[in-house]
């Protein structure tokens, strides 16, 4: 008999675990169904585990305590929320992993009410009778946009395929081959308009596309699609086309103009200290662009969802698509949204949301910041642990400003390379968590990510590291 079957004659039988003292009392009620299949997947895992193993065989009473405590461990995991709550010391503001922007307390507030209460989602109270949902949350982007109408939607990538499909209705769709973009882990420009039905005709190359090339592609019934290149960009020999030449040519010949723009700004970034390059929704709006695609949880700093800009007539169709269903958000998407256009309307000047105030944060401030935390921190480090205020960069994130490098203020602790791997690992497995920079100065935390409440939270989470460290 081989070591492998002699470690698969080890493994427990799945009714050993479940008359197991410390499972046993767990499989009344409810429970029972569910923690069963639990038990049957770990004992499988086991399986899986042991034919790839090597060397002495286990005995199966170990193998059994063993798998008791790593199906206590899921049940326990399984009950509590699937999430933990992240410090982003980062210095990557709109952090696609962590969650992009956050919300606005009014946002979250809101989100919140109609979660725990009915609304008049699709209800016309003054007429008693069903209504259209969103129909005022999409009159204020529209309004702030400068566009006729909007629809929301529940993100950019159905925005664009819906505005796509209904333009095209599955015919030719031209795009520059400088725009075949990819952007995140699984957004592929040509695989989404694949899944249009359309026939996708690329034009022009990638460092070079001229308004001759889109003319000479601009047959009857023909589409027009431009993409913002958030996040990156071609430099030395090129050649694109203003979203307002483009717009021009596509009227006279007849041909929809769907403009890409994704971020979606409804404030000049430039009054943050960024450098132009991130136009506003206005500006794409007035280039005469039939339809304009944006998020609105980038830089218009809101929760994930697509906008449709476009006339009243377009929208209307949109709206009656039979896809639109299928890409339709929940009542807690558009009263986070709501809150958040209410903001940027209501503003005199900046609004009052955490995206924008990150990134407009003084670097006497961050400065500020920095030097509170080292003084919390420093007297409780490890020996042979020093932190210092320096400067370091952060980033806009989210694919927006993707060259831009914001100056910015770090913590940076110097230390025993081991122990400062150790502790960002540390870090990471708290909760809250703590996402910071590990590199060859040691290890930082960007505070333009990390907000004046959380700073209590920081000190915590590195002391919590540090005693894991004996």
């Amino acid at each position: 008999m081989t070591d492998t079957q002699d470690r698969m004659r080890q493994i427990p039988q799945v009714s050993a675990v479940l008359e197991h003292d410390r499972i046993a009392p767990l499989m009344d009620g409810r429970q029972g169904p569910w923690m069963t299949r639990l038990i049957q997947g770990s004992v499988e895992e086991l399986r899986l585990t042991l034919r790839k193993a090597k060397g002495s065989v286990v005995q199966r009473e170990i193998l059994l305590e063993d798998l008791v405590v790593s199906v206590l461990a899921r049940r326990k995991a399984l009950l509590g929320p699937s999430w933990t709550r992240v410090l982003n010391g980062t210095g990557v503001v709109v952090h696609t992993n962590l969650g992009r922007s956050n919300f606005p307390p009014e946002a979250a507030e809101a989100a919140r009410t109609v979660a725990l209460h009915n609304s008049d989602l699709e209800y016309d109270l003054q007429g008693g009778a069903r209504g259209h949902r969103g129909r005022l949350v999409e009159e204020k982007a529209a309004l702030l946009a400068g566009a006729p109408d909007a629809l929301i939607i529940n993100n950019n990538a159905a925005a664009l395929w819906l505005a796509v499909r209904y333009c095209s209705n599955g015919g030719r769709v031209v795009l520059s081959r400088g725009e075949v973009v990819a952007i995140g882990g699984s957004f592929r420009m040509h695989e989404i308009l694949a899944e249009t039905g359309c026939e996708l005709v690329e034009i022009g190359t990638t460092n070079r596309t001229s308004l001759e090339d889109y003319r000479e592609a601009m047959v009857p019934g023909a589409t027009i699609l431009k993409v913002h290149r958030s996040n990156f960009v071609v430099e030395g020999f090129t050649e694109d086309v203003e979203l307002s030449d483009l717009a021009a040519a596509c009227h006279e010949r007849n041909c929809p103009l769907v403009y890409d723009a994704g971020s979606g700004a409804l404030f000049p970034y430039e009054e943050l200290g960024l450098p132009p390059g991130e136009r506003l929704l206005t500006q794409d709006l007035a280039t005469g662009a039939h339809l304009v695609t944006c998020s609105g949880d980038k830089l218009l700093g809101g929760c994930q969802a697509g906008i449709i800009f476009g006339s009243r007539e377009m929208i209307a169709g949109l709206r009656k698509h039979p896809m639109r269903r299928a890409f339709r958000v929940d009542k807690t998407t558009l009263a986070a949204l709501d809150a958040v256009l209410s903001l940027y309307l209501a503003a005199e000047g900046q609004p009052d949301i955490p995206t924008l105030n990150q990134l407009g944060m003084s670097l006497e401030d961050l400065a500020n910041r920095a030097e509170k935390l080292r003084t919390l921190l420093q007297d409780q480090a490890p020996a042979g642990w020093q932190a210092t205020v320096v400067p370091g960069q952060s980033s806009v994130g989210g694919g927006s400003f993707s060259t831009t490098s914001i100056e910015s203020r770090l913590l940076l602790w110097d230390g025993p390379k081991e122990e400062l791997e150790a502790c960002h690992q540390f870090l990471r497995w708290g909760n809250p968590a703590l996402v910071g920079r590990m590199n060859q100065d040691g290890l930082a935390v960007d505070v333009r990510t990390i907000t004046e409440e959380e700073v209590n939270l920081v000190v915590d989470a590195f002391i919590t590291a540090w005693s894991r460290l004996n």
